[in-house]
């Protein structure tokens, strides 16, 4: 019986997580700078990912040197490990969730 239950969980983590059903529950990662003068939102389907909001922050220091006195990147979403159908996203891109986080 413990192993049914085992086999049907990870199977259940599995299908949540390397299925298109991982895309509908999907969260919006939002990015900004420590002032709020940049903001960036991430949408999968759009080619809007993690990459591109590195871009584009590059992009905005570059165009505001003024702002480079605090040049980090920070998250304004929480970490939810409860939120099994986003651990593809924990294991397949990480450097997101290495971010320091800001309050929106």
């Amino acid at each position: 019986m413990k192993k049914y239950l085992m086999i049907s969980v990870i199977a259940v983590v599995l299908l949540a997580n390397l299925t298109p059903l991982s895309y509908l529950w999907r969260e919006d990662y939002t990015y900004r700078n420590y002032d709020g003068s940049f903001r960036f939102n991430e949408e999968g389907s759009a080619g809007f990912n993690f990459k591109m909001a590195r871009t584009r922050y590059r992009w905005f220091l570059k165009d505001h040197p003024e702002k480079q006195r605090d040049t980090l990147l920070y998250r304004t979403f929480t970490i939810k490990p409860w939120r099994f159908w986003q651990w593809g996203d924990f294991v397949f891109g990480p450097d997101r969730f290495k971010l320091p986080y800001k309050k929106p």
